[in-house]
């Protein structure tokens, strides 16, 4: 956000964060509970501008739970808590199992409700529930998807992903992937979400052919899909 002058910084140890008001959840979080965990910072210089957790579930590599999501006085609507997710989502995607950011929304925080909206998140209408957490009564889960397409190589393991995912059309598919050996301008993306592939798509074309269930979700804008 260099308009703004507002830099977003990432932290995954106690160690390299100033003083916030969130802090003692961070060491709640990390001495605690032992659980993997980054938190994410917007500071204007030195004054705190904004502030989120990301912790991964227990028992799910894929998710990761997004909380304590704030934006200070006087750096309310800017952008901020958007520009912060984002940063959050460009972040797991390093992490080739995490597919899925999830949030507890209060259905009367009209402002939460509106950003997650925005961002692509699906109220799922259930009900929150991660280990050592507690929710409020009115609290409902929201998801977000990502996935990342990665350049396919004509090798046996990919030739026969794709073929799976292409079904009718494995032989052109295949056919183009061969010819993406000599010619990169020809390549063939396969689609990951998390460590399952769910699709793929061409050079040259935007849209990508998906599974079933995750074209849904890519239409229904809580997927997105991004360079590996």
């Amino acid at each position: 956000m260099e308009k703004t002058g507002i830099q977003i910084t990432v932290h995954d140890t106690p160690a390299t964060l100033r003083s916030n008001p969130w802090r003692h959840v961070t060491e709640w979080l990390e001495y605690d509970l032992a659980v993997k965990w980054f938190a994410v910072e917007a500071r204007r210089g030195e004054e705190l501008a904004g502030f989120m957790h990301l912790v991964r579930h227990p028992g799910r590599a894929g998710e990761w739970y997004a909380c304590d999501v704030h934006t200070l006085e006087p750096y309310q609507r800017q952008g901020i808590a958007s520009a912060m997710y984002r940063e959050a989502e460009d972040h797991l995607r390093r992490y080739f199992r995490a597919n899925r950011i999830t949030a507890a929304v209060s259905r009367g925080n009209t402002a939460s409700v509106r950003l997650h909206e925005i961002l692509g998140f699906r109220d799922t209408r259930e009900v929150p529930a991660f280990p050592d957490f507690r929710f409020e009564p009115d609290e409902t889960l929201y998801e977000h998807y990502f996935a990342r397409e990665i350049p396919a190589v004509n090798v046996p393991m990919h030739q026969e992903i794709l073929a799976s995912l292409a079904g009718e059309s494995r032989e052109s598919v295949l056919g183009l992937l061969e010819q993406s050996a000599s010619d990169p301008g020809k390549k063939v993306y396969i689609i990951w979400a998390g460590s399952d592939p769910i699709g793929y798509r061409f050079s040259g074309e935007k849209e990508p052919v998906l599974k079933a269930e995750w074209k849904q979700r890519y239409e229904d804008r809580y997927l997105t899909v991004g360079q590996g």
